[in-house]
Order: C-alpha cells, then structure tokens, then sequence
C-alpha cells in the first residue's frame, strides 16, 4: 500500500471540514447552503483541522518502492536531467560469492542492483543491497548510512517496501529483500535457506525470514523484487520457481525449522514438469511479478509466462516461450503485456513479445520484435533486462506511445507499441509468423543487460558494458505519411527523432537498472561505486 502524503492531507481536510462544521450545515440542501460560514466559525474550523492533520499526517511516502517502480513495473522516478556528469558516489564494496564450484569477487552491485526511494519524517532515504552482502538505508542529502544489515551472500535484486499497518510504529515501513542463498550453502543443503528477508525501514532489524525450499530447480536464491498486493497479502517469486502468497502483517510470523518465518497463504509452481527435460534444473524465476487488476503476470525462466487469479491463487493463463526469461513483464496503460526473452534453448531468436491477456494464448500475440543472436558474456542473443514503457511520462497520450529495451546484441531500440510495419517475422521457434513493431531508433551502446528508463522531459537513459547513456527524444508533429511518423492515442502523427547528448564512463561496466529523483540519475555500477550525475 503507497501512503501518499498530498492524497492523504486532501481527505483528511476534506473529512475534518465536514465533521466540524455545525449539524444544521452538514444537512442542508445545496440551495440553501449560504455563500460563507459565519464569520466566528472560521477560525474554529481552521485552527481544529490544523491541529487534527498535524496529529494524523503521515509524512510518509513510498517515493519508488518496488522494481520499475510500481505495480506496472513502468515508473522509473521524477525530474528531468540535465546531464551526466558526476555529482557524487558512494562506495558499495566487495564481496564474495560462489558460482558453480568457484569463488567469485564481485564489486558494487548488478542486475537488477536498482535503488528504491522513500520519504519518511522529512527527509528522503534510498535502500540499495549490494555484492558485499549489505543491505543500507542511506541519507541521498548526506550519503550518511543510517543502518547496515548483513546478509549471507551477494544481494542481486532490488528491494521492495510497503506498510504493514498492524505493526508498531518503528515497524511499520518494511523492506523485503532477496538474495543468493548463503556462501556456506549449495541448493543441495538440508536446513532452511533464507534467502528471502523482511527488514525494518526504520530500525534495520530483521522482521523474518523465509526458507527458499529445494525444488527440481537448482537455485534456491531470491532475485525476484516483491509486490504489496493490499488486504494483507503480499507476493514473492523465488529462484526455486514458486510463487509465495504471503501475510503482509509481520506479526503473523511464526518459528519454523529454527527461524521466524512470514505465515504462506498459498503457493504456486512456475514451472512444469516436461519443462525438465528441456531445460534441465534452469527453472529459475528471477523476475519481478507484475500486476493488472486481479491478476498478477510473471515471467518464469522455465520458459512460461503465467497469469495468476488473485482470488483463486492459481494459473489461469500460461504463454509459452520455451526460452529462458530474466526480464520482468512491463504492462501498458492499454493492459497490454509488453515481455522480453532470452535467446536460450529455442533456435530462432530472443526478443520481445507484445501480449493481449484478454485473449486466449494462442491468440494473444499482437506483435514479436525479434533482436540479434549473439554470443556475449555466455549469452546468445535476445535480452535479459526488462522493457521500458513512456507510459507514465506520457499521461495525456500527448505523444506516441513508445517502448525500449537494450539488447544482448549491442544495440538500445525504441519503437512504438502500437504501430506495426506490415511485415512478418519468425517467432522463437520458427514456426509462426508474427506482425513487428516499427523500430523508431536504434543505435550501438553495447552489450547490456539493464533495462533502460524514460524520464520527464521526454529523455531516456540507457546503461551497459560501456557505460551510461542519455538520449533526447523529439517530436515533430507529421502528416502520416513520414517512415518514422507514429500515431499518439488521438491519431495524430509525430516524427520521432533522437539525439545522443550524454556518455558517461565509458569502458565502465553497468549491469544495474537507473533511478531519477529530482533531475539527479542515480546508477550501480561492477566497479564498486553508486553515481549520482545530473
């Protein structure tokens, strides 16, 4: 649940006014209601709803508390920047972990590695875990660390935070992070496996832990950022492919296997059993669940994209890929799924799928954008971040409606998500045509694994394996008939033209998703630092 501080105070006025005004006001009909209060009214009114929201206003906000922002996974922050150039950085540290049978030394922090940002008593804090294996609350006005909590392994995924509103104050704001499953541990070991933590925003304290229990997956880590889904319940996916359904309410934890664990309401399998033979133990979800309406849509790695009944906890909708998918699903203002897959164990190509939920699965493909195969890194090809939408910077559908994705191939695309170029394109395995996005712009930035960001002031950013990128989008209104002319929700046309107008640290790898908080872009990077640019 997100308080909002101005949509509180505007209730809260609005109901104390009414509670304080006499009873022979309150009742009257509209034509009988005088143009004024009575003058000795006024400041009794006044002076009583001062006092009452200086008691009851939470200054609470929950500023970016998720991955991708929100419910939709579309919201990336606010302000418009103005560069990248460096304003700050914060050191992150190093850690260690294993891979396989190898220790590995990893600085900073990666994919996903985004920050969340919340306002609590007045000033704005960022939580941010990392590959030393903390998990801070951090002053963005001083850099000061309020709190430090350790985990038992790198910290890969982004936080979420909501309010638990039958907890103690000091508990009330709580974080829920993830992480791989403990240094000392292999996803053979008999004990629980915490990989899944509730920490106090306000304390530092641990709340609980949840056991990533052993499945035919072979992971038992925590990537997957998790959703408030409101009336107590929350829902997290883990890297053992099961959804969590999960009591909101800290309170309800209970000791279990030797730790205080969060009370299950339900489970769901995100995978299925011919997924197998296919993929062997790669049935790993590592992205973040998405919601619409009742129902919530993620992406499995087992190569299944699954719509779950928010009232029956059970799949009802299950879009088969085959491949392996990292990237969370992104959903329209048109409730439209926009999805990006992995080149991995199909034989066509990666890319990414525009889907109808509304519509049974065979039918639901509205379009397929395909991106090049390519070995990089131990990738083939396709995209292992997420798809960027200008939906929220776009409210009035002034302009075009466009997505982006930086891809496994080198290249950052954006494209319109509603236009299509009349040409077919093979799907993953080759086997149906599909229709294809019109591609406005396409550039080389390197081999990337983040998921780039619209901004206010119709800017994007886009990171990688060679540093940090920003783009200026322009848009030229056009008869139509242009090859990059776009229609916005009017029908009215637009050129869409864009400029490079920012390279920073070149050479430099970025793996983590950026934020923008008041103009300032705010980035993770492997050499161990946090960038603030502006």
């Amino acid at each position: 649940m997100t308080l909002n501080r101005r949509t509180f105070n505007k209730n809260a006025l609005l109901f104390l006014m009414g509670s304080s005004l006499p009873p022979i006001l309150q009742g009257c009909r509209t034509n009988n209601i005088p143009t004024a209060p009575p003058r000795n009214l006024l400041p009794t009114v006044t002076e009583t709803v001062n006092q009452a929201i200086a008691k009851l206003s939470p200054d609470t906000e929950l500023l970016i508390p998720t991955f991708l922002g929100n419910d939709y996974r579309r919201f990336y922050g606010r302000g418009i920047p103005q560069g990248l150039n460096l304003l700050d950085k914060f050191a992150l540290g190093t850690g260690r972990t294993r891979v396989g049978t190898s220790w590995r030394t990893w600085s900073g922090a990666g994919w996903t590695g985004q920050p969340t940002l919340t306002r609590d008593q007045g000033k704005v804090y960022l939580t941010i875990g990392a590959y030393d294996h903390s998990l801070r609350k951090i002053d963005i006005a001083t850099n000061e660390v309020l709190w430090r909590y350790q985990f038992d392994d790198v910290l890969k995924g982004s936080s979420s935070l909501y309010i638990d509103e039958k907890a103690p104050e000091e508990n009330r704001i709580v974080i829920l992070q993830g992480s791989r499953l403990g240094i000392q541990n292999s996803s053979a070991s008999p004990g629980p496996l915490p990989s899944f933590r509730a920490i106090s925003f306000r304390t530092g304290k641990e709340l609980w832990k949840l056991d990533i229990r052993q499945t035919a997956s072979y992971s038992r880590d925590n990537d997957s950022s998790a959703l408030d889904l409101g009336n107590g319940i929350l829902f997290n996916a883990g890297e053992n492919g099961i959804g969590y359904f999960l009591n909101s309410a800290t309170a309800a934890a209970t000791l279990k296997s030797g730790i205080l664990q969060p009370e299950i309401l339900g489970e769901v399998q995100l995978y299925e059993a011919q997924d197998s033979p296919r993929q062997g133990g790669n049935l790993v979800t590592e992205s973040s669940p998405a919601r619409l309406g009742n129902h919530i849509f993620v992406a499995s790695g087992s190569g299944h994209i699954y719509g779950i009944n928010l009232e029956t906890k059970k799949i009802v909708w299950d879009f088969f890929t085959g491949s392996d998918i990292d990237g969370s699903v992104a959903i329209s203002k048109e409730n439209k799924l926009f999805c990006a897959i992995e080149r991995q164990y199909i034989p066509g190509k990666g890319g990414v799928f525009k889907l109808d939920p509304n519509q049974p699965e065979e039918n639901a493909v509205q379009w397929f954008f395909p991106t090049g195969n390519r070995n990089f890194s131990g990738w083939e090809g396709g995209i292992v971040g997420s798809v960027s939408l200008n939906d929220e910077y776009n409210p009035n559908g002034d302009f075009p409606a466009l997505f982006a994705t930086s891809a496994i191939d080198g290249y950052l695309y954006i494209g319109s998500q509603t236009q299509i170029t009349g040409q077919k394109v093979k799907g993953p395995w080759l086997e149906k045509d599909y229709e294809t996005p019109v591609i406005l712009f396409k550039t080389n930035i390197g081999g990337s694994i983040s998921t780039p960001i619209f901004t206010e002031g119709n800017k994007l950013i886009a990171a990688g394996y060679n540093g940090v990128y920003l783009f200026e989008l322009h848009f030229e209104e056009s008869p139509g008939q242009q090859v990059n002319a776009v229609p916005n929700q009017r029908g009215e046309f637009y050129e869409v033209n864009v400029k490079q107008s920012g390279h920073f640290l070149p050479g430099i790898s970025f793996e983590a998703t950026p934020i923008v908080w008041d103009g300032i872009v705010r980035i993770c990077a492997r050499d161990g630092w946090m960038y603030s640019l502006g």
